[in-house]
């Protein structure tokens, strides 16, 4: 193995360490791993993005758009990000302008969702064990 992949396994290693402690951090100060509702409150433009992976791996289409209709291809873009940065497969322009496409319609449609749904209904409910809300409620 020579000394620029050790190096290579090293940093993908650190990062992953990292990654770990941000967790393990992020969760006990919020209580989960999503940082955008546990300091906030409200939900990020990810949220419900897992369930709805999952939904979809399982064939319920329906509960996967209800979750997070953008998460299918914002998913599908990354694995071709990976595909096409990593395996030097295929078009970087064009996977970045899809991956690009992805994440502003992702917003969008986050935009467009917390309007209609934001805080009744899941995943789009408001979180009162937030930092921020913890915070205030000391304050008092």
């Amino acid at each position: 193995m020579s000394t620029k992949d050790k190096k290579n396994q090293l940093y993908i290693l650190f990062l992953l360490v990292c990654f770990v402690i941000y967790c393990v951090i992020l969760y006990a100060l919020t209580g989960g791993l999503c940082a955008f509702r546990g300091l906030l409150g409200i939900p990020c433009p990810g949220c419900g993005g897992s369930r709805a992976i999952l939904s979809l791996a399982k064939g319920n289409i329906k509960q996967c758009m209800e979750l997070n209709p953008a998460a299918p291809f914002v998913f599908l873009c990354i694995v071709n990000e990976i595909r096409v940065t990593y395996l030097k497969k295929g078009n970087k322009k064009l996977a970045g302008i899809l991956l690009s496409a992805s994440i502003i319609g992702s917003l969008i449609l986050y935009v467009v969702r917390m309007k209609l749904y934001f805080p009744y209904r899941e995943p789009y409910v408001f979180y009162p064990n937030s930092l921020l809300m913890r915070i205030l409620e000391s304050l008092h």
